[in-house]
């Protein structure tokens, strides 16, 4: 079984990779700006269209505080600076992550306006009320004790505050076999489907739930993400071995057929703090 921290340490999209990109297209790093980073370090489903999406039903906007759970690279951190004006803790398990996030927001010079910390999802140690905001990204899926997730963001959020996020579902379709492989090679422990998420942040006191099934999105995508993987080849035996490039894409390949047969999906959610 995969531990979470081998799975980032040793991801496809990393810091160097998302440097060696820009750099092969001329963009040296004290020439580098905000938009041309966006281009790479957009790790989640569907890029910044897809960030733009659940932006507009949160109501994100200049001078908010947000609080990005699981932040990876950052990459959803820096846009919401730069393109919303917001103000942006990311918080994330791997503390590689979280270094390379932070490089790369002081290379563009935005780390007046961003900035991260390791820290868990199921455990956010800040002060009632401390956001506007609260967002993340295909992460919860890593997460085990969701309900704790959900309990810490309604405590950190304001009145009024607004919680989003987008997450693998798990349908009726899916054998005790493949989850038990999902869970093995993504470090994914417990899968929930679609209602639960609703019931779940319903339980936690959040109100407003709003739900939103993109399974049919992200068959597509998550084909042509399969093939940007698999196009990463060369830099990705060189980086981290042969052996590990050939399990991820087997384990990838899994995946997406399992998101093609309907056995996994994806869901957006929105809900608020009363």
């Amino acid at each position: 079984m995969i531990s979470l921290k081998t799975f980032y340490d040793e991801h496809p999209i990393n810091e160097a990779e998302i440097l060696r990109k820009l750099e092969a297209e001329g963009i040296g790093r004290a020439d580098m700006r905000p938009e041309d980073l966006s281009r790479y370090d957009q790790d989640h489903y569907g890029g910044l269209p897809a960030t733009d999406a659940l932006v507009k039903v949160m109501g994100i906007e200049p001078g908010m505080r947000v609080l990005d759970i699981c932040s990876g690279l950052g990459g959803t951190s820096r846009y919401l600076a730069y393109r919303y004006g917001a103000t942006v803790l990311g918080v994330d398990i791997n503390e590689s992550r979280v270094d390379g996030a932070t490089r790369l927001t002081e290379l563009v010079g935005l780390d007046d306006k961003v900035s991260f910390q390791v820290g868990d999802a199921a455990q956010l140690d800040f002060d009632e009320g401390s956001f506007d905001r609260a967002i993340s990204q295909e992460s919860f899926l890593h997460v085990a004790d969701k309900e704790a997730v959900f309990a810490g963001c309604l405590h950190i959020l304001k009145p009024e505050g607004v919680f989003g996020f987008t997450d693998w579902i798990a349908t009726e379709k899916l054998s005790d076999e493949a989850r038990k492989t999902i869970a093995e090679t993504f470090a994914a422990p417990r899968l929930i489907g679609f209602g639960d998420y609703g019931a779940m942040l319903e339980a936690a006191g959040f109100v407003a739930v709003r739900a939103e099934n993109v399974s049919d999105e992200w068959r597509e995508i998550l084909k042509e993400r399969l093939e940007m993987f698999r196009s990463l080849e060369q830099e990705t035996v060189a980086r981290f071995g042969r052996e590990r490039f050939d399990t991820y894409i087997r384990n990838y390949e899994f995946f997406v057929e399992q998101i093609a047969a309907g056995a996994l999906g994806g869901g957006r959610f929105v809900a608020r703090k009363h």
